[in-house]
């Protein structure tokens, strides 16, 4: 394995963070407990709509020709896709299952669609240009289950190094412990009863524009862009 991915990951220099923060095209703040009462409020799986992005790029990590696609294209796509197998689900259930392969095919379809949104909105709610570092509950979470912050990175670093799908760090909640999972479809992966804290997109759409097929630097810049204050507000809500 890339010796690069494993290594322990450097943090942000501040001169770093200010440039970025200085360039981004940032067209909302950064959220924070006090702008934002629950994660999810705004997720497009319970308003029907795309649930709106807080920056056009990140700078230093992500362009805007990457991200752009990559939201409307994949994310909405999914959305779209999910919410429009759920109403047909609905009516093939109210009129009565005439094709049961057609049924069985759009319910799992609607599952990895509805997946791939909810997979989607974390990874872009859990970025961020502005400097952010791990939050009391969820550092201390962390340090407990890996030993320490570079520890977890380290582990989901790997993790992300082995994905062609997703890496996520989750909450079980009935264990009540974190686990790095990997998962090579938006379906497959899936641990029951889980929450998704940090969500790393590990498809090649999510980096190739930038990154080609450097896979080990995109992961490397990822660290340096997470938006703490959306995972502690998640693994929060995933405690309560």
């Amino acid at each position: 394995m890339n010796s690069q991915i494993i290594q322990k990951i450097n943090k942000r220099k501040f001169l770093t963070v200010a440039a970025a923060t200085a360039a981004s095209t940032l067209t909302i703040p950064t959220s924070s407990k006090a702008q934002i009462t629950s994660i999810d409020a705004m997720s497009g799986l319970k308003t029907g709509k795309m649930k709106p992005m807080r920056y056009t790029e990140l700078p230093g990590f992500l362009s805007a020709a990457q991200i752009a696609p990559h939201y409307e294209k994949h994310y909405g796509g999914a959305l779209n896709g999910h919410l429009a197998l759920d109403r047909q689900i609905d009516e093939m259930t109210s009129n009565g299952i005439k094709d049961a392969n057609a049924y069985a095919t759009m319910q799992r379809a609607r599952t990895d669609k509805g997946d791939s949104a909810l997979l989607h909105e974390v990874f872009f709610d859990g970025m961020t240009a502005e400097n952010s570092d791990p939050g009391m509950s969820l550092r201390k979470a962390l340090d407990q289950r890996f030993g320490s912050l570079d520890k977890w990175q380290n582990d989901f670093a790997a993790a992300s190094a082995t994905a062609n799908g997703w890496a996520v760090l989750c909450l079980h909640k009935i264990s009540g412990k974190l686990y790095n999972v990997v998962s090579d479809s938006h379906s497959n992966g899936v641990f029951w009863n889980a929450v998704p804290i940090i969500a790393l997109d590990m498809y090649e759409h999510s980096y190739y524009l930038d990154y080609q097929n450097n896979k080990a630097a995109y992961i490397d810049k990822f660290f340096d862009y997470i938006n703490w204050n959306s995972a502690e507000m998640r693994f929060n809500e995933a405690n309560a």
